[in-house]
């Protein structure tokens, strides 16, 4: 049966992966397993290839699985599912990408599942910290190592009368003398924490928003990484019984640095405002890109993107997270000397007292080592393995966009089929070797003889299509007799293999749109026809079709 790939080629990819990959082939109403790497059987007791998903597997996730392929299959793009919900009581969580492909007149779909459990963990944890943060009762407010303030909550604002607004990214030495005395005594503690330091607490008075004071016990708690003090976590109690209130504040604050511990170390973490402007990025971010944190911070999330997400994504992004939902999906940026990576992200907005948004969480993972194969198994799709050139199926895939564009143009569009002469006497006189690399000067001839808009594909042996784009009808004559006559001339220079030099020569059937067909498949057609009558002329031999 015909495959778009061949196993060889799918263990060259996915053979030693980490994640399990299933290449599946739809068949009436279920799939038959095509492929299976390595890691899937180790989760299978029984060999799978030759199999189906009704016959490996319980009904009615059977049924979950076959209704998520024919999602993928009906979108035709990249779809990806997962098997469980935040906050649910599942061990293992995973989370399939689903590559849908038409090969002939079959449907085929790569699956690629990944395990996401610690992710998942991240995201939960996280989105709980956040919900302690936002509802308490108690004000906080978190600071950076040098004194800017990142964020506060609205007990905060509420207790000492103060907006946050005017008070995010501001630096201590910025603030009036009298918002000044809100920090003095704290200000003085934190300069003299080490990174051995832990959290710690005190006792202070501070006047309230009523014109009242209070009494306050204090926590003070450093957010660290890679062993560095990045930021402080600062929470407020107001004294009544003090010491039943101290134990529980110690509570609080081991979970609360427990959660933001486990983020930092695990992900890849941004935060901006409404407005896109960077507010925090972590250690595990700053090393991937290279940017140092005050390259980043500040500047508005567009800008980072900017060389790379396209308007129309950044613009899905916002319309998904400004209406509260989590917006996931994988994004191609780059890091500060130029060299792109993949990440998958998880964009989280973040909900004040109120349930407005006032911050995006951004958690993201490197799948750059992922996409890379992904890239190399979709070029091996669409190129000849022998000479690199694109393959059949690649000029089919790109000619509907070449007739739309010679339609607006008025254009031709010529359609040259070459078929090399005598090369069978090639393989026969010295062996297949030779005969491969001559395929591969052959098709770098061509390649070299045509415009680079222009396209050239292998078809079969020594057989090659090439696509003359942008052809003026009334030069159309001169213009293909001009490129012939330049892919004759790099065949008569030759090349030499095992110190033996080659000149071949190509017979040439031609065919023209819109003149000669409305698709591919009738041009191809027409210029094959055309290709028989030439080389019934003689070798190196050009003919146009003609009706007649």
């Amino acid at each position: 049966m015909l495959m778009p790939f061949t196993v060889e080629q799918l263990d060259l990819l996915y053979k030693n992966a980490k994640d399990p990959v299933y290449f599946m082939r739809q068949n009436g109403d279920t799939f038959d397993y095509m492929y299976v790497n390595s890691v899937c059987l180790t989760l299978f007791d029984k060999q799978l290839v030759g199999t189906n998903l009704d016959e490996s597997m319980p009904p009615s996730l059977a049924t979950e699985i076959k209704k998520q392929y024919l999602i993928a299959l009906k979108v035709g793009k990249k779809h990806t599912y997962r098997d469980y919900s935040l906050f649910s009581d599942l061990e293992t969580a995973m989370e399939t990408e689903l590559t849908p492909m038409e090969y002939g007149n079959e449907r085929f779909v790569l699956a690629v599942t990944k395990n996401v459990t610690a992710q998942k963990k991240i995201e939960e944890d996280y989105l709980f910290f956040e919900s302690l943060v936002q509802n308490s009762v108690d004000p906080m407010i978190m600071i950076s190592a040098d004194f800017m303030i990142l964020d506060l909550n609205p007990a905060y604002e509420n207790t000492f009368g103060v907006f946050k607004g005017q008070w995010i990214g501001r630096y201590y030495h910025e603030l009036p003398d009298k918002q000044k005395e809100l920090f003095g005594a704290g200000k003085n503690l934190l300069q003299q924490f080490s990174a051995q330091s832990k959290s710690t607490s005190m006792i202070m008075k501070r006047m309230k928003q009523d014109g009242t004071e209070a009494k306050f016990s204090v926590s003070y708690s450093p957010v660290k990484e890679n062993g560095m003090i990045r930021a402080f976590h600062i929470v407020f109690r107001e004294l009544t019984n003090e010491l039943l209130l101290k134990n529980e504040l110690k509570k609080t604050e081991n979970i609360l640095e427990s959660y933001k511990e486990a983020l930092n170390y695990a992900a890849l973490v941004a935060i901006w405002n409404v407005s896109g402007t960077i507010e925090f990025v972590n250690d595990n971010l700053n090393e991937l890109t290279g940017y140092k944190p005050s390259d980043m911070i500040g500047l508005n999330i567009s800008e980072i993107g900017e060389a790379v997400v396209t308007p129309k994504l950044y613009k899905e992004i916002r319309e998904v997270t400004l209406q509260g939902s989590i917006w996931r999906g994988q994004i191609k940026s780059v890091k500060r000397n130029g060299e792109f990576f993949w990440v998958d992200v998880t964009i989280i907005p973040l909900l004040d007292v109120d349930g407005e948004i006032y911050q995006f969480l951004s958690i993201l993972f490197d799948v750059t080592e992922r996409k890379q194969l992904e890239e190399k198994l979709h070029f091996m799709a669409y190129h000849d393995s022998l000479t690199n050139l694109p393959n059949r199926r690649f000029m089919i895939q790109q000619f509907q966009q070449i007739k739309e564009q010679a339609d607006a143009k008025n254009e031709f569009i010529v359609l040259l089929y070459l078929d090399g002469d005598d090369f069978k006497l090639v393989n026969d006189q010295f062996g297949h070797d030779v005969g491969d690399e001559f395929i591969f000067h052959f098709g770098d001839a061509i390649k070299r003889s045509i415009r680079k808009e222009d396209l050239v594909a292998r078809v079969g042996g020594d057989e090659f299509l090439v696509a003359l784009r942008g052809v003026v009808p009334e030069n159309s004559e001169q213009h293909i007799e001009s490129v012939i006559t330049r892919i004759n001339e790099s065949l008569d220079e030759g090349w030499t293999i095992n110190d033996h030099h080659f000149t071949p020569t190509s017979s040439v059937g031609i065919a023209i749109y819109p003149e000669h067909g409305q698709d591919f498949d009738e041009l191809v057609k027409k210029a094959d026809a055309a290709l028989y009558l030439a080389k019934g002329k003689g070798k190196g031999t050009a003919y146009l079709y003609s009706v007649l």
